[in-house]
């Protein structure tokens, strides 16, 4: 049996106490984080259960593109033949007025 001097044996046991405080401040950080995820594990479920995750919708943009592009090439359309219409009509009403002076003018006369 070997005989452990006094000094060494405070030694031995000032880093024993202070291993088992150090492996007691461990454990304590372990299950604390353990809770903390836990906790944060527990709302993320409770957040899926209030929003679970969908998948999103495909966006339409293309479809809607080409839709808005349709609808634009018909009001231009529109406005081309309504134009067209217009400036019909604007010839029309002069030469109306024209005969209209016209037969004004030589009903006068007569």
């Amino acid at each position: 049996m070997r005989l452990v001097s006094a000094a060494k044996y405070a030694a031995l046991q000032t880093l024993q106490q202070r291993t088992a405080a150090a492996l007691e401040r461990a454990e304590k950080l372990a299950a604390e984080r353990q809770a903390t995820i836990t906790r944060q594990a527990a709302e993320l479920a409770r957040l899926r259960d209030a929003h679970p995750d969908t998948p999103l919708p495909q966006p339409l943009g293309v479809q809607g593109d080409a839709e808005l592009r349709r609808q634009l090439d018909l009001a231009r359309r529109t406005i081309r033949q309504l134009d067209e219409r217009v400036v019909e009509l604007q010839r029309s009403h002069v030469a109306d007025t024209r005969e209209l002076h016209d037969l004004r003018q030589n009903g006068g006369v007569s």
